[in-house]
């Protein structure tokens, strides 16, 4: 039987090192010396020189700016240190928005990251790198008041935060917006159907159709990441209130004779936002489904046990804000730069954008009413 010497294992430790580095440490740095004296050698020669010369270049045209200049030393550190320290190689690219000399002393030391309290994959979700922005806001807004939006530290009267793509779920019936950083899973289906019915009559083989409406549905997924603990109230709150985005709304009612009454249920129709496609376009959800991955990690604090990765998956019936037509606007803000024009203008706009003055304007919209348009 083979056993474990702890006094052997002590004195490669204290003498040669091979408990740490393979062959012992001075075979490392041995290695290490010949590595930098072969590799300055080869910087003299001119295929030396034409290699810096390549690096320089490709560095300069790397798509980030902070990363175009080539830092020549980081590859002689990389070939003076051993296998077993990797994770202290330096970068090959000077970070220009950090301190001169300490940026660089920092990239040895740190691998070319700069620690910081708001340093994790959120960051990732931020429009702007250099402007710490937070994503995962608040359930909050106002009624009446489309302009009022939540933030992570309060649940109104802010600014709307800026995602890559806009993406949010406005409650019309509380005056609440459910916004989750634009993480989409999949595709998103626009499914367009029309409703009609057929008759047969006798001695004809083809049917007769009737046409009687249409429906519009739109499905899509939104993957939820809590990438920090201060994530999780926040984000399933929002879950929570997206989960009764199906149920009624029960509103208090007056009564002729001012009896209050509150069994009346209101109906649940939400603005949906997504990109430039769908902006506060007007519908209801036929489904909200949670899903938990099987490979997700939970929360093991108590109180919050929750899994820290989820999908909501929304069915939407889409009701539009025009009369549908066949050349009415069945997308919005993107319809703005349609060649042949807007459709999500009204006869109202097409004049106000024609006539000049006030009181022909007035009097052209009033003929419209006048013909029932309006």
């Amino acid at each position: 039987m083979i056993t474990i010497n702890p006094d052997k294992l002590v004195r490669n430790v204290s003498k040669s090192g091979e408990f740490i580095f393979r062959g012992g440490l001075s075979l490392q740095a041995e290695l290490g010396r010949q590595n930098v004296q072969r590799y300055q050698k080869f910087l003299t020669t001119p295929k030396g020189k034409l290699f810096v010369a390549k690096q320089v270049l490709l560095q300069a045209l790397n798509p980030k700016k902070d990363t175009r200049i080539y830092n020549p030393l980081a590859a002689v550190v990389s070939k003076a240190l051993p296998q077993e320290l990797t994770a202290f190689k330096p970068k090959r690219h000077v970070e220009t928005n950090s301190r001169g000399i300490i940026s660089l002393f920092r990239n040895f030391v740190n691998n070319g990251s700069t620690k910081s309290s708001q340093e994790n994959a959120v960051k990732f979700f931020d429009n702007r790198l250099k402007k710490q922005v937070n994503l995962q806001v608040r359930y909050g807004g106002e009624l009446n008041n489309l302009a009022s939006f939540p933030n992570r530290q309060t649940s109104r009267g802010n600014r709307e935060v800026k995602d890559f793509i806009k993406f949010r779920i406005r409650d019309a019936v509380n005056g609440k917006y459910i916004i989750f950083p634009a993480i989409l899973q999949g595709g998103i289906n626009d499914s367009s159907n029309a409703e009609t019915t057929s008759y047969n009559y006798i001695g004809r083989a083809d049917k007769v159709y009737v046409y009687g409406g249409y429906t519009r549905n739109i499905s899509f997924s939104v993957n939820i990441v809590s990438q920090r603990k201060s994530d999780i109230g926040i984000i399933w709150e929002k879950i929570n209130y997206a989960k009764g985005l199906v149920l009624p709304q029960y509103k208090e009612f007056f009564s002729q004779d001012s009896v209050n009454d509150t069994t009346r249920p209101v109906s649940p129709i939400v603005y949906l936002t997504l990109g430039d496609l769908f902006n506060d376009a007007p519908g209801f959800f036929n489904s909200v489904n949670l899903e938990i991955p099987e490979n997700s990690t939970w929360e093991l604090s108590d109180g919050t046990q929750v899994p820290h990765i989820c999908t909501l998956s929304f069915d939407f019936t889409y009701i539009g804000k025009q009369n549908p037509t066949m050349t009415s606007a069945h997308y919005n803000n993107i319809g703005k730069k349609f060649p042949s024009g807007d459709p999500n203008e009204t006869p109202e706009d097409i004049l106000r954008n024609e006539l000049t003055t006030e009181q022909e304007l007035e009097v052209a919209i009033q003929g419209l009413r006048n013909l029932g348009n309006f």
